[in-house]
């Protein structure tokens, strides 16, 4: 599927305070919608002018991914047939067999997506941080970190080490598996990752594009584990302009920008143990079985690449596995692309966060002011559990949080669980539960 992406005029990005702000004109961007739901431009001008670039990924990141719940439960059993085997004479006979067959007693999805808050001002857009291990444009991972040891290995005098100047090098095994760990931690108890987590360096996090949206996320983030810390967001050592504009520097025939979208505000691992705990106890296999739970995220990804014909084919699934089939892929392709001074190279620094539940500032509260005297102050006013004191002022909680989904949800997974509903079409809306209808049954 192809289709033209228009971008807006400036005003809509002038809450990215970056060193150039997009340009007025807009422009036609071509855009290839793989089955999976990857977004893929090969758009010469984005190629070419970094500007075209950071207009068309702050354009991207007002479409939020879709965020989906699918669960299913399956079970083993045996069945019998009839074979014919050999009986040893020449000719056969009919012998009993018992085979496995795996039942499939319920499989659905649901669709959270709107459960995404809208951020009118856009959601922010996030730079990984100078010492995290990520595709700086090679085909292997990269910090920018100025050196702390001397030649002879040892540790360098502070007045040595030249802060303020940018020195990439190649990432060491352990940065990579910190990376990768602190990934799996953030999304498993819903974190974004501009927050920094105890015990980590300072750098490891990732920081917020714009003098803007540094303010608006500054004390915003919202879970149950409260050993993050977001109340000093990082300016980043390249903003995104500067980015886009070191990848269309790039002549490499087989570069490519990905842009990623992520979501957070939810514990999800303990969301999910909450729906397998309840699954469990409506269905028949419950006792002995355990279900399959997945949280998943979908047009999540916008890749930027060439304008070639390598590149072009290279993005079309089918003819990169025949490709693979035909031993040209791993045998000619790859180490070209791998090693290949004009090959291959990943820019994967940048993304944009989608908050499922969050903190927002009051902005007629005061710093220093308790959450009692600023519903004093200031009446009507929600539930004072839905309110917070930060160095700020008073923030008020937005959105919906896991456990009043699942409150919501949990008599309509139960029914599906139940009815032994197989439907892969995503659902938006629970079903109408005895007594939902009835004033004040919900509290």
């Amino acid at each position: 599927m192809v289709q033209s992406s228009n971008n807006g005029k400036a005003n809509e990005g002038e809450a990215y305070d970056n060193d150039k702000l997009p340009s007025d004109e807009p422009f036609n961007s071509e855009i290839h919608i793989r089955g999976d739901s990857h977004l893929i431009s090969h758009d010469p001008h984005l190629n070419e002018d970094g500007d075209a670039l950071h207009r068309f990924l702050l354009e991207q990141a007002a479409f939020p991914p879709s965020f989906l719940l699918s669960c299913s439960g399956t079970h083993q059993e045996t069945r019998t047939r009839q074979a014919q085997v050999p009986n040893g004479q020449g000719g056969t006979r009919s012998q009993t067999e018992t085979y496995p067959v795996t039942i499939t007693d319920f499989a659905f999805t649901i669709n959270l997506t709107q459960c995404i808050i809208s951020e009118p001002l856009g959601p922010p857009i996030y730079i990984a941080g100078d010492r995290s291990a990520i595709s700086r444009g090679k085909t292997h991972l990269e910090v920018d970190e100025a050196p702390t040891k001397g030649a002879d290995g040892k540790d360098l005098e502070m007045s040595q080490i030249q802060l303020g100047k940018q020195f990439r090098r190649k990432a060491t095994s352990e940065e990579k598996d910190a990376v990768d760990t602190r990934a799996h931690r953030l999304e498993l108890v819903g974190l974004p990752p501009w927050v920094h987590l105890p015990g980590e360096p300072l750098g490891t996090q990732a920081t917020v594009d714009s003098d803007e949206a540094r303010h608006r996320f500054q004390y915003s983030v919202h879970g149950v584990d409260q050993t993050f810390d977001d109340s000093g967001l990082q300016v980043p050592g390249e903003n995104l302009r500067q980015w886009a504009d070191e990848y269309c520097r790039s002549k490499k025939m087989l570069k490519e920008f990905n842009f990623h979208k992520i979501v957070y505000g939810w514990n999800l691992a303990e969301l999910r143990e909450e729906i397998a705990r309840m699954i469990k106890l409506h269905w028949s296999h419950g006792g002995s079985h355990q279900p399959d739970i997945k949280f998943t995220l979908e047009s999540d990804v916008v890749s930027v690449r060439p304008d070639n014909w390598l590149s072009r084919i290279l993005s079309r699934r089918l003819v990169k596995f025949l490709l693979w089939v035909l031993l040209i892929y791993p045998l000619v392709i790859w180490p070209y692309k791998r090693f290949g001074s004009g090959g291959g190279g990943e820019w994967r620094v940048a993304g944009s966060a989608y908050a499922m539940a969050k903190w927002v500032h009051l902005e007629d509260s005061v710093p220093g002011e308790t959450v009692e005297s600023y519903s004093q102050r200031v009446p009507p006013i929600p539930s004072l559990r839905t309110l917070r004191a930060t160095p700020k002022g008073i923030s008020r909680l937005e959105g919906t949080r896991e456990g009043e989904w699942f409150r919501e949800w949990e008599g309509t997974i139960a029914s599906f669980v139940r009815e032994k509903r197989i439907n892969r079409t995503p659902v938006t809306m629970p079903s109408n539960q005895p007594g939902a209808v009835l004033d004040g049954y919900r509290g």
